[in-house]
This record gives C-alpha cells, sequence and structure tokens, in this order.
C-alpha cells in the first residue's frame, strides 16, 4: 500500500507544480500582452522623435513587421504625392522630396542621392545631407515609410502580405 501512497503523493505534486506553471503562464501572457501595447502606443512618439524602426525592434525585441504593422494605423493620407511632378511647385524642401519620390512606384526605396537627382530645377532643394533630413522628416510625420534600405512611398511587403 505505500506504493500507492507514494505514487499518489507524487502525482499530487506533479499537479500542483502544474498548476502553479499554468498560472505563471497566465500572468506571463498577460504581461507580454501589456507589454505590447504599452510597446505600441509609444511606437508614433518614436518615429516622431527620430527613432528609426529598426532601433525599436533592436530595443524592445519586437519585429520590424509587427512595428510595421503597428504603423499602418498612424500613417496619414499624402494627397501632395498625386501632384507629382506637375501643378503648382513646391515651397518646402519636403514637398519637393515627396513629390519627387512619388514618380516611382510605391515600394521603391528611395536613398537620399537618388532623390536629389529626381528633384527638377527651380524647386527648392538642398545638399544630400539636407534631403535625408528632408525624407526622415516626412517618416517622422508618418507620411512615408523608413524601410529597410531607404525610404518608401508605400508600406513594407512584408506588412502588405500580413494586412
Amino acid at each position: 500500500m505505500t506504493s500507492l501512497q507514494d505514487e499518489l503523493t507524487l502525482r499530487r505534486q506533479i499537479e500542483d507544480e502544474l498548476v502553479a506553471l499554468g498560472a505563471e503562464r497566465q500572468r506571463l501572457t498577460h504581461d507580454e500582452s501589456w507589454n505590447r501595447e504599452r510597446v505600441r502606443r509609444l511606437v508614433g512618439s518614436a518615429r516622431e522623435a527620430g527613432i528609426k524602426v529598426r532601433d525599436i525592434a533592436r530595443m524592445t525585441g519586437l519585429s520590424t513587421q509587427t512595428l510595421h504593422t503597428w504603423m499602418m494605423d498612424l500613417m496619414r493620407p499624402i494627397p501632395d504625392i498625386h501632384l507629382a511632378l506637375i501643378g503648382p511647385p513646391p515651397t518646402t524642401l519636403e514637398q519637393s522630396v515627396l513629390r519627387a519620390i512619388g514618380e516611382e512606384p510605391p515600394d521603391h526605396e528611395w536613398q537620399p542621392d537618388e532623390a536629389r537627382k529626381r528633384i527638377p530645377s527651380g524647386w527648392p532643394t538642398g545638399t544630400v545631407d539636407e534631403i535625408d533630413g528632408a525624407l526622415e522628416r516626412l517618416v517622422r510625420w508618418h507620411l512615408i515609410w523608413d524601410g529597410e534600405d531607404g525610404y518608401r512611398v508605400g508600406p513594407p511587403a512584408d506588412v502588405i502580405a500580413t494586412t
């Protein structure tokens, strides 16, 4: 009878440990969900402060795909981009850059030097560094995307695939 009692005691210990682990798992899942929501709330502010999506991903352990998907909620429409190279000339560097990059498909990844070359003469322009600053401001304002290799008008492919 001792072996039956030992088996029941062992079973009870294992059940107690499983229940405790289940409760811990439930708590961790809740904490993880709350943590993700807190990160999600900061993504827009982080981008506006100039923190790149790649850096947010590195700091939080979340994928860039997840962060870009969350950015979909923050992105603003950009009617000026449809003027492209026609219509009244832009008045700011950001408008020049935005309209110049609007000439290519939305998935084109722009480098500052390439965008600078596309700005027509007579429009506001600047050095490659100033163009890079304008592109970064457009990202901060949630008008364009910070891609993997450059800046883009449309969301990254991994975001399109998940939406």
